[in-house]
């Protein structure tokens, strides 16, 4: 995989934790940087996905014209391809 060298302003105070959390080991912060940003944008993904099926749902879906008002007649129409 590519990589590129990027320039990011955070707080001291973050990065202070991350350093202390890490032993201070090299690329440290780029892979937690990377790994935090590839969960946001999975799950930015996952909730347009969410969005677009809603929007789905809502506007509906056309199942057919509905050829039977009563239930007996699907019953009489099953016993009868059965025979």
């Amino acid at each position: 995989m590519e990589t590129q060298t990027i320039t990011i302003n955070m707080e001291k105070e973050v990065i202070d934790k991350l350093r202390s959390q890490s032993d201070n080991k090299k690329g440290f912060l780029g892979k937690t940087i990377s790994k935090a940003t590839k969960k946001y944008l999975k799950e930015k993904e996952q909730e347009d996905a969410k969005k677009r099926l809603l929007e789905i749902l809502e506007k509906g879906y056309n199942m057919g014209k509905i050829q039977y008002k009563h239930r007996e007649e699907l019953y009489d129409r099953y016993e009868n391809s059965r025979l």
